[in-house]
């Protein structure tokens, strides 16, 4: 199947950044950026956005002081970061494109459940008789907590991701916004 665009798409006239995206006359479509996801920052200008950020769009068109940007609704066609692998119905990230580069995207991690609550014992005050003893509970007790914490980081990662793949091949995911 050919990955091809929905053909109502929503576009904006956006200020970028002049760092993360820029013009040149001399680059096909006028900057290395056109067709790579973009976000908007804080100052309200858009950026590429650096690995495993939420993004807004997709850019269709740069010129020196600002972008041309499709987001939101529709179908987008957005290029898969290196390495990445996606499959029907993932929520995507900006990710690393070749070299590092930003503008790509890659499927969101997938979530773990909570460590169970059996890998930590119930300890009352008298329990614990022995120096080693303690620290064998506390030991537990950090595993424990760590593991909570990375899920937790999972968690608010999945939150990030943007859209749903409908189709992909090799280097592009055809993706419904918004998801």
């Amino acid at each position: 199947m050919a990955l091809k665009e929905h053909p109502h798409v929503v576009t904006t006239s956006i200020p970028h950044d002049k760092k993360t995206i820029t013009y040149d006359i001399t680059a096909k479509h006028r900057s290395t950026a056109v067709g790579k996801v973009y976000k908007i920052n804080a100052d309200g200008k858009a950026e590429l956005p650096a690995d495993g950020e939420a993004f807004d769009g997709v850019i269709i068109a740069v010129d020196d002081t600002q972008i041309t940007g499709a987001y939101l609704f529709g179908g987008l066609r957005v290029p898969l970061a290196s390495s990445a692998t996606v499959k029907r119905g993932d929520k995507l990230v900006a990710g690393l494109g070749p070299s590092s580069a930003k503008g790509f995207v890659k499927a969101v991690s997938a979530l773990t459940a909570l460590p169970a609550t059996t890998d930590v014992d119930d300890v009352v005050a008298g329990d614990v008789d022995s120096n080693a003893k303690n620290a064998a509970e506390q030991t537990h007790t950090r595993d424990y907590a760590k593991g909570v914490g990375t899920t937790v980081e999972n968690i608010v990662e999945a939150l990030k991701g943007k859209g749903s793949v409908m189709e992909f091949d090799t280097t592009h995911a055809l993706i419904t916004m918004p998801g």
